[in-house]
């Protein structure tokens, strides 16, 4: 099967050589600069999580678990997009939601049944990290019911958006593997932010917002195993299950650390108002980042661009540096954004951390992103 160009959903076919030769480092930059600033949108989901941060803060595994969450939705996001991407492009995928393939209809199940699988992970993960806060049994049902429920939500309102994103980039003639998910993942991360800030506030109304989260995380959980039954034949549905599963693990267990220090820097000296606004955008940087590197990556490789070996990220390069050299140009946009408003004299210092972090965290998260590329590949 050959690949398709963009603005060539139902037209005529490219060879599989659509990008190389044809992108210099200005493009790259500039595409994945675009991309990663839709990322200052995801300043409002800091600006929400300030703001109701009291409420974020009455649960110890509440703050544990806001991470998490972000993460693993970006996570599943990232598993989305990269196969309907490159779907798209060699043509098992058509740009259209209603009447797609095959293939696009067993992506789309096994993205839900993965949502499920990695909330009840997640709440493993958060039991784990909380077991030295001593959490009652009502507690961990707070917490099941509560992440579950988020994943729902986050499910039914992010997976289509991001199906139509990638759909009309396409059409458009931009490339689906640049823009897909580093804009989904902004629209993920505000409406995730709200999803979990909803369910914290329906667990204040007692009876009345617990049976409706019960409704809810019960709901979600049988239409998963209903799919699982009915799907479990299906070799391309029971193939993405697997595969993710483990990176999906591993990125739960990681982030429940990362939910843990931000809690105990938060019992420590307390977090302020610039790190709770720019929270989000940082950690949805620093994965839409990587979901460029693994997205055109795993492109390159059904393509047959590049070869699917570790070495062959020499031949990524250009799509490497650009992506971290737009990441960074956001980290500091981000430190001059959170600190503008209330404390301008902190600027030099907060922009030093961010870039820092940033250059530690890009380096880990972009190799981790190829390898898992050439790992699925093979």
């Amino acid at each position: 099967m050959v690949a398709r160009g963009p603005g060539q959903g139902n037209g005529s076919l490219m060879p599989p050589s659509r990008v190389k030769g044809e992108k210099g480092f200005s493009t790259l930059f500039s595409q994945s600069l675009g991309a990663l600033s839709f990322n200052l949108v995801d300043l409002l989901a800091g600006f929400i999580f300030a703001t109701f941060f009291e409420l974020f803060s009455r649960r110890a595994w509440s703050i544990v678990a806001y991470p998490c969450v972000l993460t693993t939705r970006g996570m599943v996001g990232g598993v989305f997009c990269g196969r309907l991407t490159s779907g798209l492009w060699v043509g098992t995928i058509e740009p259209r939601l209603r009447g797609n393939t095959q293939a696009f209809r067993s992506l789309y199940l096994s993205i839900m049944v993965l949502s499920s699988l990695s909330a009840l992970l997640m709440t493993c993960s958060v039991l784990l990290y909380g077991l030295p806060w001593g959490l009652s049994s009502q507690d961990v049902i707070d917490v099941v019911v509560s992440v579950v429920s988020t994943m729902a939500l986050a499910f039914l309102l992010v997976t289509p958006i991001t199906a139509l994103l990638a759909f009309r980039s396409f059409e458009r003639g931009l490339d689906p593997d640049v823009i897909t998910y580093p804009v989904s993942s902004v629209v993920s991360d505000v409406l995730v932010t709200c999803c979990y800030t909803l369910v914290l506030a329906l667990l204040e109304l007692k009876l009345v917002g617990r049976v409706a989260m019960y409704a809810i995380c019960l709901a979600f959980l049988a239409a998963c195993a209903i799919v699982v039954l009915r799907e479990a034949r299906d070799e391309a549905f029971r193939k993405t299950l697997k595969e993710a599963s483990a990176s999906s693990a591993i990125v739960i267990l990681i982030s429940g650390l990362t939910g843990t220090l931000l809690n105990e820097i938060n019992v420590a000296v307390g977090l302020g108002p610039e790190i709770c606004t720019a929270y989000p955008a940082l950690i949805s940087t620093v994965g839409d980042a990587g979901s460029i590197v693994a997205s055109t990556a795993t492109t390159k490789l059904w393509s047959g661009e590049i070869e699917a070996r570790l070495s062959s990220v020499g031949e990524h390069k250009h799509e490497v540096i650009a992506a971290w050299a737009a990441s960074a140009l956001m980290f500091s946009a981000f430190a001059l954004v959170a600190t503008l408003p209330s404390s301008p004299a902190s600027l030099p210092s907060l922009m030093a951390t961010f870039l820092l972090a940033n250059t530690m965290a890009i380096a880990t998260t972009f190799l981790l992103a190829f390898s898992a590329s050439v790992a699925t590949f093979k």
